[in-house]
C-alpha cells in the first residue's frame, strides 16, 4: 500500500496555510486582503481545484437525494407563535466526545424536538467560557481569522493582530450550519435575565422553564445536551413510536420536512424499527446535516488530492478498533473468537476481530458472475479503508495471499480488492488525540491540541465519513458511534405508489394504495453490511 506521512497537495495547502497563521499573521505588517488574494490565486488559477462541486461536500448525501424545497414549505408552516416553544440544545457539554458521538447526540436532538413540536436552538458558549483554543473543538480553518489594528506608542503607526472573528461561529455550530427549518429563525430567548451559564445549569438537569424575553413576550423553553439528553431520550423512547395512526403522528413527520402524503404513510406505521428508519429516511431526505462552506471546501480540497475514484462506484470499509474493544466490545470479540475455537478470554490470538472476517462479508451476498461457459468472472473493487489502526490493517493486508499488486489482491478468487487509505491516516486518528481520554504522549505529530491540529483532524475524519457514507457497499459494524451513524446516513424513503385513477382523500391529498407497498419497502438503506458484533439498530442517534 502507498503509505503518506503527510498531507496531500492541495489540502497541504490549506493545512500549512493554518499551522503557519499563528506565527505569519502575528508577524504580517500588511493587510488580509494580500494573503488572501494569493491564497485565492493559488487555489483557482489553472482550475485544477476550482471547488464549483462544493454542494457535493456540504451533506452526507448525494445531492439527488435531498429536497431543497423544505425551507419553503418551513416557512408556510410556521405559526405566528413559532419561537413560543424551544429546545435550547447546547453542544458543548458533549464537545469532548468524538466525531461521531456529537453528531449522534445532535441526532437525538433533532430527533426530540421535532416529536415534540418544538424549535431546536443551539446554544454556544461564549469565547471567554470555550475550553478549546480557536473556540470549537473543532479547530480553526484560516476563514476563522480576522486583523484588527492596534495603537502602538507613537500615533503614526499601528500593529496588525490577528484573532478569531468576533462573529465567527463558535462550538459545534463550526461544523454544522443548523438548519432554519429546524431552529424556525429563533434566537437564544430571555437575554435580559438568562446567561450562559444559566442555559448549561438547566441543560444538566433537563429542565423546562417560561421566561421573559426583552420585549415582553414569554418563552417555554426546555434545555437539554450531552448525556442528560440521552437520558431523557431513553426513558421516553418507546412512547414516541405508539399512537399512530394520529394527527401527532403526522406534525412530527412534518416537523422533520415530510409532504402531506408521506406524513399519512408515517402516520400509519406502527411498528418501531418501521417508524425510525421513516425518520431517518426523512431527516437525510431534508438534508438535515449540512456542513459549513469552509469545512466542504477543505473536504472537496483533500477528497481531490488523493487517489481514491470516488467518480466511479466504490466500496468502504470502517474498522474501529483502539479504546472501544476495551469496554464496549470487547464481549464481542471474545465470541468472535471463540467460534473459532479459542475459549481462553486472557489468551487470544489478538485482541481484535481479523480484517479477514470484513473482507469475508462479500463471500455471504455476492456471488461471483459466471460466463455461459461457465467460468468465473473476476468483480474488480475500489475498497476505501477508514480506521484508527493503519498501521497493523495494512500489515494483515500485506499478508493476505494472491497478491495482484502491492494494495491489490484476488479475494477468494472472485473479487480483485484494490485498497485505499486516507493518507493522513498514521498521524490523524481522533479528534481528540487518543479518542475520548484525551491526548496522551506522541501526539505531538497531530498537531496536539492546537486549534490548526484539530481543524487537520476534523477535515480528515468528515472526509472518512462522506466516503464511508456515499459508498456503493458499507463494511462496518454497530458497536461504535461511526457504525450506527454511518448506518443512519444511508437510509433513504422510497418512492411511494399512488393509485392512478385519480382517487383523492378527503382532504384533497393522493390516495396512497397501501395493499400495492408493504411496510417494511417505504425505506431502504443503502447496502450496509456488519461485521460483527450486534447488528440491533436503534433509535435515530442512540
Amino acid at each position: 500500500m502507498k503509505r503518506s506521512h503527510t498531507p496531500p497537495l492541495a489540502y497541504g495547502a490549506v493545512l500549512f496555510v493554518g499551522a503557519a497563521v499563528s506565527t505569519f499573521l502575528l508577524s504580517h505588517d500588511g493587510s488580509i486582503s494580500s494573503y488572501s488574494d494569493f491564497f485565492g490565486r493559488e487555489l483557482s488559477e489553472g482550475s485544477l481545484y476550482s471547488l464549483k462541486d462544493a454542494e457535493k461536500y456540504s451533506n452526507l448525501q448525494d445531492v439527488s437525494d435531498i429536497d431543497y424545497s423544505i425551507e419553503e414549505r418551513a416557512q408556510a408552516n410556521n405559526a405566528e407563535d413559532k419561537c413560543s416553544r424551544l429546545i435550547l440544545y447546547l453542544p458543548d457539554t458533549f464537545a469532548d466526545h468524538g466525531h461521531g458521538s456529537q453528531i449522534n447526540n445532535y441526532i437525538l436532538g433533532v430527533t426530540t424536538s421535532t416529536y415534540l413540536d418544538r424549535a431546536m436552538v443551539l446554544v454556544e458558549p461564549p469565547m471567554d467560557m470555550n475550553t478549546y483554543a480557536g473556540g470549537s473543538q473543532f479547530g480553526c480553518p484560516i476563514d476563522a481569522f480576522r486583523e484588527t489594528m492596534t495603537q502602538t506608542s507613537s500615533l503614526r503607526h499601528q500593529q496588525a493582530n490577528w484573532n478569531v472573528a468576533s462573529d465567527f461561529p463558535l462550538g459545534f455550530s463550526r461544523l454544522v450550519d443548523h438548519p432554519s427549518w429546524l431552529s424556525h429563525g429563533c434566537e437564544v430567548p430571555c437575554s435580559g435575565t438568562h446567561s450562559y451559564k444559566d442555559w448549561r445549569r438547566l441543560a444538566n438537569r433537563f429542565d423546562e422553564i417560561t421566561c421573559t424575553n426583552p420585549d415582553g413576550t414569554e418563552v417555554n423553553v426546555m434545555v437539554s445536551g450531552g448525556s442528560r439528553l440521552r437520558i431523557h431520550f431513553r426513558k421516553y423512547e418507546s412512547s414516541m413510536t405508539l399512537g399512530h395512526p394520529s394527527l401527532a403522528a403526522e406534525k412530527w413527520a412534518t416537523n422533520l420536512g415530510a409532504t402531506p402524503v408521506e406524513a399519512e404513510i408515517f402516520s400509519d406505521l406502527k411498528g418501531k424499527r418501521e417508524i425510525w428508519d421513516y425518520v431517518l429516511g426523512l431527516m437525510n431526505k431534508a438534508g438535515f446535516l449540512r456542513f459549513r462552506p469552509w469545512i466542504a471546501r477543505d473536504v472537496e480540497l483533500f477528497l481531490k488530492s488523493f487517489e481514491l475514484p470516488m467518480g466511479k462506484s466504490y466500496d468502504a470499509i470502517h474498522v474501529r478498533r483502539g479504546d472501544k474493544l476495551i469496554k464496549e466490545a470487547r464481549r464481542y470479540v471474545v465470541k468472535y473468537w471463540r467460534r473459532q475455537g479459542h475459549t481462553d478470554e486472557d489468551h487470544l490470538p489478538t485482541n481484535y476481530v481479523p480484517f479477514t472476517h470484513y473482507l469475508s462479508k462479500w463471500d455471504e451476498a455476492d456471488a461471483c458472475p459466471v460466463d455461459d461457459n461457465g467460468e468465473v468472472q473476476v468483480v474488480k473493487r475500489n475498497v476505501y479503508v477508514a480506521t484508527d489502526d493503519p498501521v497493523v490493517i495494512r500489515e494483515e493486508i500485506a499478508a493476505l495471499p494472491n497478491h495482484i499488486s502491492p494494495n491489490t489482491i484476488l479475494w477468494n478468487d472472485c473479487h480483485e480488492l484494490t485498497f485505499y487509505f486516507n493518507p493522513t491516516d498514521d498521524s490523524a486518528f481522533h479528534l481528540n488525540g487518543n479518542g475520548e481520554g484525551g491526548f496522551e504522549e506522541g501526539h505531538e505529530v497531530e498537531g496536539g491540541d492546537s486549534c490548526f491540529g484539530r481543524y487537520h483532524r476534523n477535515i480528515a475524519s468528515i472526509a472518512d465519513m462522506m466516503i464511508l457514507s456515499k459508498a456503493r457497499t458499507f463494511i462496518g459494524e454497530y458497536n461504535s458511534n461511526w457504525g450506527r451513524m454511518i448506518r443512519t446516513m444511508r437510509v433513504r424513503l422510497s418512492e411511494p405508489v399512488s393509485r392512478h385513477d385519480g382517487a383523492t382523500d378527503g382532504d384533497g391529498s393522493i390516495a396512497m394504495e397501501r395493499n400495492m407497498q408493504e411496510v417494511g419497502s417505504f425505506t431502504r438503506t443503502l447496502d450496509t453490511r456488519v461485521a460483527w458484533g450486534s447488528d440491533r439498530v436503534g433509535a435515530p442517534g442512540y
